[in-house]
């Protein structure tokens, strides 16, 4: 009887657990900047950034083209995610699908973001990105000279961000 139990709560627990890790549907409500935006389910809202991408602050060069390329491709629709847990900031870490493309994917190929390489292995959103330099999209549109990314930005003080991270007149 004990060995029945206790297989009918292991059957129960991976049920709960596959459950937990499902994949999820909202509806994305706001863009805050180009990895970060508030989802709704039902009645709940809730802000989310996307795990592998690290795209530039509102602040930064090129941080509102970033906003605008993204808002535009998601503000409204329906997406599918699954969540990885939550960042320092209490943001819901997600991967996320529209239309079952990858957004991290085309926000990289779009030139828009860099993969996140300090949280993240995958060599396929390294070869969008060297891709997105090569056509010399988005934050990308006049080379690599004097673009750095969000990580750095965020660091370094006012007169550093002019010096390194001047990036190009043609983005914004």
């Amino acid at each position: 009887m004990k060995v029945k139990a206790t297989l009918v709560s292991a059957v129960f627990a991976m049920c709960f657990l596959a459950q937990s890790n499902a994949q999820q549907t909202a509806r994305v409500v706001r863009v805050k900047d180009g990895d970060t935006y508030v989802f709704k389910t039902g009645n709940r809202s809730f802000t989310v950034r996307l795990n592998k991408i690290d795209a530039p602050e509102l602040k930064q060069n090129g941080g509102y083209g970033a906003y605008q390329f993204v808002s535009s491709l998601i503000i409204g629709k329906i997406v599918v995610y699954d969540s990885t847990g939550k960042d320092l900031y209490g943001r819901v870490l997600v991967s996320a699908r529209l239309n079952g493309l990858r957004l991290d994917s085309i926000i990289i190929r779009n030139g828009w973001a860099w993969h996140y390489v300090n949280y993240d292995k995958e060599t396929m959103l390294d070869t969008m990105m060297q891709q997105a330099i090569s056509d010399k999209l988005g934050v990308w549109a006049c080379g690599t000279l004097k673009v750095c990314p969000p990580s750095l930005w965020r660091g370094y003080n006012s007169r550093n961000k002019v010096k390194y991270c001047k990036g190009c007149n043609r983005i914004y």
